[in-house]
């Protein structure tokens, strides 16, 4: 049956959510609770069933899209292109010759074109430019730029009352910042909002300190269709969307376009659940996280399940942890609290404080590659994989070895290393994406495939191939481009960029197969070569040890 999506966020809430033609409705969570055990608010519950990779709600672009400091110098700050992927790896979908220039005024912001330009002037960049162009190169946090932006689009009646008010719905959390010390830090940040946008007349400052906390908690992540993260949006319609560590649903971005597409089958009257975190983390990891930042005990199904899922098991009895292992644990806890960080808990014997020691080194490692440059990023990386394999304790899956092994690739893409690149994702391919991702259309599952299609067909290209005698690259790279072509119309929507990429693609390559085996091949030859390179592709997942 037809379902009506939200196009724009100001008309669902004029009509009202209560409108039963509505693909949604709140309703009290009883997911997402307190210290009390009490529902923390409202949550969105189906009116209609959906089937896995349907559309549920999308909006042409949220009220705030705020980039990332480094991001602002390479990505349209109106259709957020980003111009570092232009015609490069799995960013097939970013223009060809696309290039950001500076807004002569502020000197802040920037354009793809002339047109992105005057959609962003006359969204509210007009009020704000000469008020930027004061600050110059003052290096100014995104979630106080969202602020800022809230605050004068209020100011210049912009933002509809009803989205508005439904803005000042979500929670703000300020007894929770007073609670936890950090209130002061809100403040003297809603202080700088408040005053950068000339707003200080018009909204008191514990007004401005709560629509600041709110951006801090009810933002998303700005990415792009290969799911880059660009910076933070906000919008009231999608702020009230839950967690859940099992969710039913996720956000993907088309430019500035943001849709919720159904991961799961949801039926009529079930809450649609996004995640706000990776919830291929420990369970310990992901209750701290979520504590720390959105102030809520998760109560999801997974989490009711405790540290008894895949995500919280060892490769090894913990009892069987090496000595030499032990020893190394017991050298780092004099340098190193790690056992005592409440997201690495394992357990309270002497052993388990050992394992949960390493556990915190090697998301140490992992959060320092992904501040470090490319160069000194790859040690990081090795290190801490490293660490996971000689410990005995990680199954390849387990994070954050998995996480690791996905900075390296991208290190070793962006260094040039392919071949070594190649075998990594065979891996990957073959051990980890069917257990953190047992859904083919996930949207990190279809594009890490999407990123070795690519490669494949680099390597189609080259002479010597990938070296391996038998290895037919281009039929891998079409066996792996159909595989994404046949998923991204579920994961990111069949007339999607990202979507009508990959159909180009896989075009090409069917019209360069059939140039090298002609129009009318011998079916039964062709699948069965296809057969033996599957066969392939699954040996190369076995090719490096860890």
């Amino acid at each position: 049956m037809p379902v009506k999506h939200v196009l724009n966020v100001a008309e669902e809430a004029e009509e009202g959510w209560a409108n039963s033609s509505a693909p949604f409705r709140p309703a009290k969570s009883q997911v997402c609770v307190n210290e009390k055990g009490e529902s923390t608010g409202n949550g969105l519950f189906a009116n209609v069933d959906f089937e896995p990779g349907q559309l549920v709600a999308s909006i042409r672009r949220p009220i705030v899209g705020s980039l990332d400091t480094e991001r602002l110098l390479d990505t349209c700050a109106n259709c957020y292109v980003w111009t570092e992927g232009v015609s490069t790896g799995t960013r097939t979908y970013v223009p060809e010759g696309v290039k950001v220039s500076k807004c002569a005024g502020c000197q802040r912001f920037r354009y793809c074109s002339k047109a992105c330009q005057k959609a962003a002037w006359n969204r509210g960049h007009k009020y704000q430019c000469k008020i930027l162009k004061k600050l110059g190169e003052r290096e100014i946090p995104k979630a106080v730029l969202a602020c800022m932006d809230l605050l004068t689009m209020k100011k210049h009646d912009i933002i509809p009352d009803e989205a508005w008010n439904m803005l000042l719905s979500l929670p703000s959390h300020v007894d929770d910042f007073k609670a936890n010390g950090n209130y002061g830090n809100i403040e003297l940040m809603a202080m700088g909002a408040s005053q950068f946008s000339v707003t200080q007349d018009l909204f008191d400052k514990d007004f401005v300190a709560a629509m600041y906390a709110r951006v801090l908690t009810n933002s998303l992540t700005l990415i792009t269709p290969t799911l880059d993260p660009l910076g933070i949006i906000v919008d009231p319609m999608l702020g009230h969307f839950n967690h859940s560590c099992d969710p039913n649903a996720y956000i993907i971005m088309d430019g500035a376009e943001v849709n919720v597409r159904s991961l799961k089958p949801i039926k009529k009257d079930e809450e649609i659940f996004i995640s706000y975190i990776d919830t291929t983390n420990p369970y310990y990891r992901r209750q701290y996280e979520l504590k720390q930042r959105w102030f809520f005990t998760c109560k999801c199904a997974k989490c009711q399940k405790g540290a008894t899922l895949d995500e919280d098991k060892w490769a090894i009895y913990p009892k069987d942890l090496p000595q030499e292992m032990q020893q190394v644990a017991e050298m780092m806890t004099k340098n190193e609290s790690f056992a005592s960080d409440p997201a690495n808990y394992v357990g309270n014997s002497k052993i388990e404080k050992y394992i949960a020691t390493i556990q915190g080194k090697a998301y140490a490692e992992y959060e320092a590659a992904q501040r470090a440059s490319p160069e000194q990023a790859k040690e990081i990386i090795v290190n801490g994989m490293r660490l996971c394999h000689q410990s005995g304790l990680w199954p390849v899956y387990r994070q954050p070895y998995a996480a690791l092994r996905d900075e390296l690739i991208v290190n070793l893409l962006a260094t040039g290393v392919y071949p070594v690149a190649w075998a990594q994702c065979a891996k990957r391919y073959k051990h980890i994406q069917p257990k953190l991702y047992p859904v083919p259309s996930h949207p990190v599952r279809v594009v890490q495939t999407w990123q070795m299609a690519m490669l494949a067909a680099y390597f189609a290209g080259e002479e010597e191939g990938i070296g391996a005698p038998g290895a037919n690259m281009g039929l891998i790279a079409m066996m792996l481009t159909k595989q994404v072509l046949d998923a991204s119309a579920l994961s990111h929507g069949p007339n999607s960029a990202f979507a009508r990429s990959v159909k180009s693609k896989a075009d090409e390559m069917s019209e360069e197969l059939k140039r090298s085996v002609g129009q009318n091949p011998d079916r039964d030859v062709i699948n069965k070569e296809l057969e033996s390179q599957k066969e392939m592709l699954m040996e190369m997942g076995d090719w490096i040890q860890y």
